[in-house]
């Protein structure tokens, strides 16, 4: 009551059917638990809206952590800051107003392309989605837009193609797979925005009775755990997950202790993991 804290932070994640977050979580949970935090667990399925921001704001926690949040949250976020310490991970939202802690989604997306264009990979196809809430995620912004760079002149020329539909998901993966292999058979590699979407390309391929990597590469981006599994063996993007978290908590405790502190963007390196799916 002397120090008027709960010892509570919050974590706000979009879905937790994404991988991804589930293994985010945990790291959180396991890092504030180290500096004597207990964690609530906001899932954000449908976005933030005016009672998730009231909520938030009026919640008994120290400080939250953002895993979840788009540029048009920027107002919002803002709300929620006026009361409480909070803290961007693997988001940012086109401001200073907020510390974040990213990885370098750009570098990986056009490491990605320069890995194909090395390897001799000449019929190209990018798996994504520009429609949906989670492609408007700077994360896949990112990865797209160095990926794009990356292929340069081919990404302009009949050697690209790019599939699109409504959402993420491994059916999503699967159908999309299906339909670029029915209108480019030559397809001979596919960089997949995230991992779970890669894992339907593989199955895909697999159903259309493409070997992989034989006769087509596949990569995905995040490393979340299914792509390690002996019978998947995933080419990826591995993001610094383990290293995120601990500074996001580190700079969450000092805004803690001194509101005042100017905000900053930390932007960490990532790494290209190659596995069976490309070699």
């Amino acid at each position: 009551m002397k120090t008027r804290r709960s010892g509570t932070v919050a974590v706000v994640v979009a879905s937790l059917s994404n991988p991804l977050y589930p293994l985010l979580l945990q790291l959180l949970v396991e890092q504030l638990a180290t500096r004597g935090f207990r964690t609530t667990v906001w899932e954000l399925d449908g976005g933030m809206d005016d009672a998730t921001v009231r909520a938030l704001a009026e919640s008994a926690t120290d400080g939250v952590i953002f895993a979840a949040a788009l540029d048009e949250s920027k107002e919002l976020l803002s709300r929620v800051a006026a009361e409480k310490p909070i803290i961007l991970i693997n988001r940012s939202v086109g401001t200073n107003l907020f510390d974040t802690i990213v990885s370098d989604n750009y570098a990986g997306g056009r490491r990605v392309a320069e890995y194909f264009l090395a390897s001799g990979r000449r019929n190209i196809g990018l798996i994504s989605a520009k429609s949906s809430k989670s492609s408007r995620a700077s994360t896949i912004r990112e990865r797209e837009r160095g990926f794009m760079d990356g292929l340069g002149p081919v990404a302009q020329s009949p050697a690209f193609t790019r599939a699109d539909a409504a959402d993420f998901g491994y059916d999503f993966g699967f159908r999309a797979m299906q339909s670029l292999l029915s209108d480019r058979p030559e397809i001979d590699s596919v960089f997949c925005t995230n991992d779970i979407v890669a894992i339907g390309v593989l199955d895909a391929a697999k159903r259309c009775g493409r070997r992989v990597p034989e006769e087509m590469w596949v990569v995905g981006y995040d490393d979340i755990p299914m792509s390690r599994w002996e019978c998947i063996g995933l080419t990826t993007v591995q993001q610094p997950l383990p290293s995120m978290v601990e500074q996001v908590v580190e700079r969450l405790e000092r805004r803690m202790a001194d509101p005042k502190i100017t905000p900053q963007t930390f932007i960490l390196p990532n790494d290209l993991v190659l596995r069976r799916t490309t070699s």
